[in-house]
């Protein structure tokens, strides 16, 4: 069993047969008494800083994941109700992708800023190209997903970039 020497600052390795030795620990080098519970702190704090980081980046990626794939899936089910004549499911759609967005822009956890300019402009063209709000709600739609679709070209070339330079 590994044991850390405060004196010293070194750890041993002690063969401990019952529990009675884990209270007689003595150092080997200065003989001082050691803690039946010391751990190098170097050694613990790095290591769970280590796996507190990776849970941390992990739990980023698949949250950015997510919301990728919702914005991309509430989009292609709008598309879908439009050409199905589905009025009430497109306006829902469009509702919750709009009010997820807005929700984004007011905690500023937004990554697609453009969408304040191209969102509307989406919307404007599908509105004069097919007269109707389901056309503004069509248009809104199909810009969030070639947005998606070009960050995941976008996002794929640079993870190639990567693994290339390695």
């Amino acid at each position: 069993m590994k044991r850390y020497c405060t004196n010293c600052q070194k750890d041993f390795d002690f063969p401990v047969k019952s529990m009675k030795d884990l209270d007689s620990l003595v150092c080997p080098e200065c003989g001082m008494k050691i803690d039946k519970d010391s751990r190098n702190p170097t050694e613990d704090s790095s290591v769970e800083s280590a796996k507190a980081e990776e849970a941390i980046g992990r739990t980023l990626s698949v949250f950015m994941s997510l919301n990728y794939f919702f914005f991309i899936a509430i989009s292609l089910v709008s598309v879908a109700a439009y050409f199905l004549k589905m009025d009430k499911l497109l306006y829902t759609m469009t509702g919750i992708s709009l009010g997820v967005f807005f929700i984004q822009l007011f905690f500023q956890s937004l990554s697609f800023r453009s969408g304040l300019i191209f969102l509307p402009i989406g919307a404007a063209a599908g509105f004069f190209i097919l007269k109707s709000i389901r056309g503004a709600c069509l248009g809104i739609a199909i810009v969030f997903i070639i947005r998606h679709l070009i960050r995941g070209v976008i996002f794929r070339l640079i993870g190639k970039l990567i693994s290339l330079g390695r």
